[in-house]
């Protein structure tokens, strides 16, 4: 049983009964949910369900790039501090011990940022914090790689992946994909221990021009600094898109 900040018992079965814990009310727990779409998928080889996948290329998540500082810069200079589009961004992820991290970055429109000033392991988000919606396609970058971005429009970064930060338990708690094409699409969940590999997937479902949501009645779970990397393969052309919900958990002292 749980209980919430004043020791009320709470019953964790069902949306509304976690409506605590995603208030910040429930100590040592916290609820993450991550959400992506590809808008014209390759087709020919698993591709993560990221906004930087499409026709022209078939594109996992860079999941070994080295821990470093980040870079920021969109493909229109309209996104920049005093004009309409986007001024300035958030960006979330893990240092290198895996432990939770953000920095805010003013954006330049075309002209890349320098890098900042905090190193980051992993990269699980970036959103916008001032400015209006974003003109072109925002990328944050580590060195010349790619590791997030947020795609014309939308916001925030539309990316199906997820790091469990150290000292912690991730429950995954659902998980739902839609497909635009009547051509058979594989969606799934891999998981990577850490210090292992991709090598397994944690659920999968096949989709036909619909939609599947799936909730476990008995959480999945994922030891601490788990990589997550919700993929696609099947039609071409098509769009999809996916998120899950994960309950994360502190383990004990």
């Amino acid at each position: 049983m749980l209980a919430d900040k004043d020791g009320n018992i709470i019953n964790t079965f069902g949306a509304a009964s976690n409506i605590p814990i995603a208030a910040g009310e429930v100590d040592g727990y916290q609820n993450v949910h991550k959400f992506g779409m590809i808008d014209g998928s390759h087709g020919t080889a698993w591709t993560t369900l990221w906004s930087a996948a499409d026709v022209a290329e078939t594109v996992l998540y860079p999941w070994d790039t080295a821990a470093g500082t980040l870079s920021v810069v969109s493909s229109e200079d309209a996104d920049a501090d005093g004009d309409i589009g986007t001024h300035t961004i958030i960006v979330e992820g893990l240092d290198t011990n895996y432990n939770p991290i953000s920095e805010s970055f003013t954006l330049s429109g075309e002209t890349e940022t320098g890098e900042g000033a905090v190193t980051f392991q992993r990269v699980n988000r970036a959103y916008i914090t001032a400015g209006g919606t974003n003109v072109g396609k925002i990328q944050i970058k580590n060195g010349t790689v790619v590791v997030a971005e947020i795609a014309v429009g939308m916001g925030q970064t539309q990316m199906c992946v997820y790091t469990i930060p150290a000292g912690k338990t991730g429950y995954l708690t659902r998980i739902a994909a839609s497909s635009s094409k009547n051509i058979s699409t594989i969606v799934a969940l891999f998981q990577r221990p850490f210090g292992k590999t991709f090598i397994r997937s944690a659920s999968s479902m096949a989709l036909y021009q619909n939609n599947q949501d799936i909730s476990f009645d008995v959480p999945i779970p994922f030891t601490e600094k788990t990589d997550l990397d919700l993929r696609q393969i099947g039609a071409a052309n098509n769009t999809l898109a996916a998120d899950f919900n994960i309950i994360i958990v502190d383990n004990p002292s």
